[in-house]
This record gives structure tokens, sequence and C-alpha cells, in this order.
């Protein structure tokens, strides 16, 4: 099994490193998402996304639920 992947983020179109392979050194490690937030994160999007768009969507979670 490889240890490290290039993909495409689905929400911002840039490429980053997905460490599957050795998921603590993976850089969505970096943003600690609730049971909530992955939820709903993962309705809207397949896949892995960059950690900035992980903290985007933290942000947007938050937005949708204040209301």
């Amino acid at each position: 099994m490889a240890s490290h992947e290039t993909i495409t983020c689905p929400r911002c179109q840039r490429t980053f490193e997905c460490r599957v392979g050795s998921i603590l050194r993976c850089q969505c490690q970096e943003v600690t998402l609730s049971e909530e937030e992955r939820y709903f994160i993962q309705q809207q999007y397949r896949g892995c996304l960059c950690a900035d768009c992980l903290r985007d969507m933290k942000v947007v979670f938050r937005q949708s639920t204040a209301s």
C-alpha cells in the first residue's frame, strides 16, 4: 500500500499530498473536526479536502448552525 498520493481537493481544486498510509502525518490531522462537522462535509464533498478547506468548512458549518 502506498504511504501517500497526490490528489486534488474537490473544493478548491488545489493539489496536496494525502498520506492515508500514515494518517498521523497527513495534513488533515492539523484540523480537529467534530462528528457533526465531518457529517456536514461528507454531505457536500466526496474524498479528502485539503487542510485549508477543512478549516473553511468548519466556519461554514458554524455559520449554518448559528441561525
